[in-house]
């Protein structure tokens, strides 16, 4: 018996419908239907009468789902990337829904380009609803969108409807005449290019300073953007201006509200005698702290002992903030709300105010803290074999800058303590093998020197340092990765909700292009989807002449880590379950998972609040994006900082010199990159023949700048440069030949 178009209708809208539901082909939507071969054509017509309607998407394969219901529409977050376009982030419920439509098992963040000229104003960081739209197919993507292979596989682009929230309703430029009462000169991503004034300006304001303005209109067309200033910052070369004007363009949170600060003040500085009680009592264990000599906030400590055989006993002690900042108080708010806090050249905007982060939370020798507690049994081998946790309360022995361990570590110096010597010296054993353990199974030793701009106390540039990872370093870092692999571990045994911080793996095409890059530099490279492969290639790149420029190489061609309510693994770190533990001082994150660790220490007397997983998943979402602003808030402040200390040096009679490696040449120079700046630059030709003596000239079918008497630059070739002139806003830098012998 066939069925009429009306029932054929119902019964296969219900089948697709249905709970478990995966995308099918019409073959086998027609066997889970139970239709013969007589209703297969009136079936074919109605699947596509549908999909010319909207109502079915077709996917991959010709298989079949129902167009996502008007009601529900998809949400998420506009970022802009270069040449001014956006992509579109969806939210948690949106990555899900995704997925289930591209049929695919990745974890990664999915981000889809949104249409051109279909942005509906919408701008960086903005919260909006679209529309999905099914592109032409994967040879079309991929030749429209090359900028973004990672996603090349995805079949579908977003027009934006309706912008839902605007992230920022203040921008900052620079000020110019123009118009009536003139216009403010913006960045182009977190402000518009232009702006128009649309009131007196105050008396005060001079062309040439930098200001913020309050919004009024948000561009859209070729509506121009409107607003009034609100605010003069001063001269962008100022002392601090630079710094205040990130920070605005950031939307960065610098001063307390009064509420966080009462409750803050209000907080007792005596521990109850009740709460010392219930907890473990490590008083009298020597434990002690190892932070950078300039930090104030010692959010970890550690203690080690021998046990029986060749095991050691690893006690981490980490600030048990979550004791203080109880879920819903005021605190709590402005810390989500930060997310993390901000490490600027010349100042930290912390995400606690300082009665915590310095002083009640801070793990401060002589003082009685409370903690939460790890204690992990290590076998020889860097296996941790036995993991307990508990609260405790420890009195912390010494407070060891990483300069004084490394003393100790490397026999240069003594702490004048014989207990705390052997400990270190103990916990550097334990470390070894902890990170020749993780290296062997598949983890990527991908440390890079940090370069550091020295400031005065006007914050004037005045030098560069190069901050290694040395062994007292990864003795610390190892420790910390240890507790957080066994913390996530345990919540996950526990089925306790919590926030896991996450790394996928990388994307083929982008592994493919840093292979090719590899090879050029002389590393022989293979198919970098191996793990093992990747690892040898990460390990023949240390101590190679280009390290710095092949790491970073290597780092953009990683996944962005992020933080999400599942253990999807860390692919850097070669661990399945992995958490943020040991900074909740700092980091939102790790406040959450001291909240769930509760349950691992106290068990089924634990009172805990933990948010639902709806409120958790958008928590996770809120503060990788508060990450990855403070990210790229740092990034600038530093870049700005280093441009400045440059353009100092071009007025210097010895300016510093540099080891540059060309990266290409053309016509007009060539483009260097500087490995311990970490910056891009460009070599003008006019400067060869000025600076290394002798007639040079362009070879275009050879990429090769050649001189008369033999020499040449080309792709891999060294040269010693300095700084000719800087381009502060821009961060870009003119550099020239300082010497004459040049490296090929």
């Amino acid at each position: 018996m066939t069925s009429s178009p009306d029932e054929l209708a119902e019964r296969l809208l219900a089948y697709m419908k249905a709970p478990g539901y995966e995308a099918q082909d019409v073959s086998a939507i027609a066997r889970g239907l139970g239709i013969d071969s007589r209703e297969r054509p009136a079936l074919r017509a109605l699947i596509k009468e549908w999909e010319s309607k909207g109502k079915l998407l077709r996917l991959r394969q010709s298989r079949f789902v129902l167009r996502a219901p008007a009601e529900e529409p998809l949400r998420g977050r506009i970022r802009q990337i270069k040449a001014g376009k956006f992509l579109f982030i969806p939210d948690s419920k949106g990555q899900e829904m995704l997925r289930s439509l591209m049929s695919t098992d990745e974890n990664g963040e999915i981000e889809l380009p949104v249409m051109p000229h279909r942005d509906g104003g919408a701008m960086d960081g903005d919260s909006v609803r679209v529309t999905l739209r099914r592109t032409a197919g994967d040879t079309s993507y991929r030749r429209r969108h090359k900028h973004r292979p990672s996603i090349e596989n995805v079949r579908f682009e977003v027009r934006v409807d309706e912008i839902e929230e605007r992230r920022r309703g203040t921008w900052v430029g620079i000020y110019r005449p123009g118009g009536r009462y003139g216009t403010m000169l913006g960045d182009g991503r977190t402000s518009p290019e232009q702006v128009m004034l649309t009131a007196p300006p105050p008396p005060n304001l001079l062309v040439g300073m930098a200001i913020t303005v309050q919004v009024q209109n948000y561009p859209r067309g070729k509506m121009p953007a409107t607003g009034t200033v609100e605010q003069v910052l001063g001269w962008p070369d100022d002392n601090g201006v630079d710094i205040t004007t990130i920070m605005h363009r950031y939307t960065l949170r610098s001063d307390f509200p009064q509420s966080v600060l009462d409750e803050a003040a209000a907080l007792p500085g005596e521990i109850p005698t009740e709460e010392l009680t219930r907890r473990e009592d490590w008083r009298e264990r020597c434990v002690l702290t190892i932070d950078p000599a300039t930090a104030r906030d010692y959010d970890d400590a550690i203690s080690l002992r021998a046990l029986d055989g060749k095991d050691v006993e690893l006690a981490v002690h980490i600030a048990d903030v979550s004791y203080y900042v109880k879920p819903g108080s005021a605190l709590d708010v402005e810390a989500a709300l930060r997310g993390n806090s901000t490490y600027l050249p010349d100042r930290v905007l912390p995400m606690l105010p300082p009665r915590l982060c310095d002083d009640l939370c801070s793990l401060k020798a002589g003082c009685d803290r409370l903690t939460r507690l790890c204690v992990l049994r290590v076998g020889a081998d860097g296996r941790v074999k036995h993991a307990r946790f508990a609260d405790a309360v420890i009195r912390s022995r010494a407070r060891l800058s990483y300069e004084q361990a490394l003393a100790v570590l490397e026999n240069r110096n003594s702490t004048g303590n014989e207990e705390l010597d052997s400990m270190l010296r103990l916990g550097h054993s334990v470390a070894a093998a902890l990170r020749a353990r993780r290296i062997q199974q598949g983890a990527l030793d991908l440390d890079m020197p940090e370069l550091r701009v020295v400031l005065d106390d006007f914050g004037t540039p005045t030098g560069v340092e190069t901050e290694s990872h040395d062994i007292a370093h990864q003795m610390i870092e190892e420790f910390m990765l240890a507790a957080n692999e066994a913390v996530a571990a345990a919540l996950k045994a526990a089925l306790v909700p919590t926030i896991y911080r996450v790394h996928e793996e990388p994307d083929p095409s982008k592994l493919h292009s840093f292979a090719l890059t590899a090879r050029s530099y002389g590393i022989a490279a293979g198919a970098l989807n191996s793990r093992e492969e990747l690892s040898r290639v990460a390990a023949a790149i240390k101590g190679h002449d280009d390290e710095k420029i092949l790491t970073v190489a290597l780092l953009r061609s990683m996944m962005r880590a992020r933080y999400a309510t599942k253990a999807l693994g860390h692919f850097g770190l070669a661990k399945g379950d992995y958490c943020h533990f040991t900074s909740p001082i700092r980091r939102y994150a790790d406040l959450i998972v001291h909240r769930g660790f509760a349950k691992l220490s106290q068990g089924r007397q634990a009172r805990t609040h933990l948010p639902a997983p709806g409120r958790l998943a958008e928590i996770a979402e809120h503060i990788s994006e508060t990450e990855r602003n403070s990210a790229a808030a740092e990034k600038e402040a530093h870049q700005t900082k280093l441009a400045l200390y440059l353009a100092a040096e071009c007025e210097s009679d010895s300016p510093r010199h540099w080891q540059a490696v060309v990266t290409d040449t053309y016509p007009q120079g060539l483009a260097v990159e500087i490995p311990e700046l970490q910056m891009r630059g460009f070599i003008s030709g006019a400067e060869l023949p000025e600076r290394l003596g002798a007639r040079w000239y362009f070879e275009s079918h050879a990429r090769r700048w050649s001189a008369s008497d033999g020499r040449g630059l080309f792709p891999g070739s060294r040269i010693s440069v300095v700084p000719t002139n800087v381009d502060i806003a821009a961060r870009f830098v003119d550099f020239a030949p300082a010497q004459l012998d040049v490296q090929a």
